[in-house]
């Protein structure tokens, strides 16, 4: 089904309802010109009428199919504000030349067009507006005094202009302070936003190395338990610690700690799935929630962390300078608390360290344990 208005592209989608908007004016105008028609005001034929009504139409479909197309982005101003401002006003001074004795009333249809553009222009572009509006009704009195005389009361005309000029000047003034207010709040709701972007991060990551923070660990622990609990597929669980990170801070000081920190964490979130976690644990211990079901492949994968850890150069440290984890990891067993999963990730991670440092020790979920697999 084909609407009428983008659905792909919310701003898209905004310049066609204020298009639609200006259209239904349109027809108000052309209904109102009608009954001038009707009445006698108006001088042109039946024929020209409609002539002018068409070209009306013809007009706006043109701009429509603008915007369909995406061709009206192409523009510095894809809204098309200021042209069909100025096609509208091009109209009114139309209708005000061929209407007679409500020609004053006529006068109502700038301040109508003058409405459209209160959300978009700048003071400058109002002002150019009513300029061109101004000197299109002088126009228009010129001609009805050299064509139709009888026509026009020049005094009242000439009055009619100097009142146009007063409030188009202060509905320029009036539409410009709406328009810089309105993007006032549009840059005050872009700068909330962003704050509430970094607040909400904040909430939920490390603002030392940027991953997750122990809460959001423990809540992506809780989702995996209760899709696991569910008979998903089961996760694994790694927790490793920095070995002598106490001798990195004393040599090198705790700014070269904190990059060798930042460093390490950034290495492993890169080189993870996209399915799989980091957050900091604490201190300088880490978690690395595994997607893996099978312990065997969260081995192969905590393996891979351990040696790209042992191969990473840290900006600013010698360049003989490297760092080792330790590492304990395990599986979730469904059904178990999530403290039990951790205590015995906890316990394998405190068995790596006491057995000399840059291992990985295994503990199996207690339904599985054949004893302690360690890995150097």
């Amino acid at each position: 089904m084909i609407s009428a208005v983008p659905c792909n592209d919310q701003n898209q989608a905004l310049r066609v309802h204020r298009f639609l908007m200006a259209l239904a004016s349109y027809a108000m105008w052309m209904l109102l010109t009608f009954y001038c028609y009707y009445q006698g005001w108006f001088r042109m034929s039946l024929g020209e009428t409609l002539t002018v009504f068409a070209a009306i139409i013809v007009m706006n479909l043109c701009l429509y199919l603008l915007f369909m197309t995406g061709l009206n982005k192409r523009f510095k101003d894809p809204s098309l504000t200021m042209l069909q401002m100025i096609l509208a006003t091009f109209w009114t001074m139309v209708v005000a030349y061929y209407t007679d004795e409500v020609r004053g009333f006529v006068l109502l249809l700038y301040l109508v067009v003058f409405i459209f553009g209160v959300f978009r222009l700048q003071l400058r572009q109002f002002f150019i507006l009513a300029i061109y509006a101004l000197t299109g009704y002088g126009y228009v009195i010129v001609l009805l005094f050299a064509n139709h005389p009888e026509k026009i009361n020049l005094q009242a005309e000439i009055l009619y202009w100097v009142v146009l000029a007063a409030v188009l000047s202060w509905f320029a003034a009036i539409g410009s302070y709406i328009n810089h207010i309105r993007k006032k709040l549009a840059k005050a709701n872009i700068e909330l936003s962003q704050a509430n972007e970094r607040i909400r991060r904040s909430a939920i990551h490390d603002e030392l190395t940027g991953v997750f923070n122990r809460r959001q660990m423990m809540n992506i622990i809780r989702r995996e338990k209760s899709l696991a609990d569910r008979g998903e597929p089961s996760f694994s669980l790694c927790i490793f610690d920095l070995d002598d990170f106490k001798r990195v801070n004393d040599t090198y000081g705790h700014i070269a700690g904190d990059m060798v920190l930042r460093t390490l964490v950034q290495a492993i979130k890169n080189n993870v799935r996209e399915q799989d976690y980091i957050a900091r644990y604490g201190g300088e211990e880490f978690v690395v929630i595994l997607a893996y079901p099978d312990i065997d492949e969260a081995i192969a994968c905590a393996e891979r962390i351990k040696t790209l850890t042992s191969s990473l150069n840290f900006p600013g440290l010698p360049d003989d300078f490297r760092i080792t984890i330790s590492m304990g990891v395990t599986r979730y067993l469904p059904g178990e608390s999530i403290d039990a999963l951790i205590s015995r990730a906890d316990a394998a991670l405190y068995r790596a360290k006491s057995s000399g440092k840059n291992k990985i020790v295994v503990e199996e979920p207690p339904h599985r344990k054949t004893g302690v697999h360690r890995i150097s």
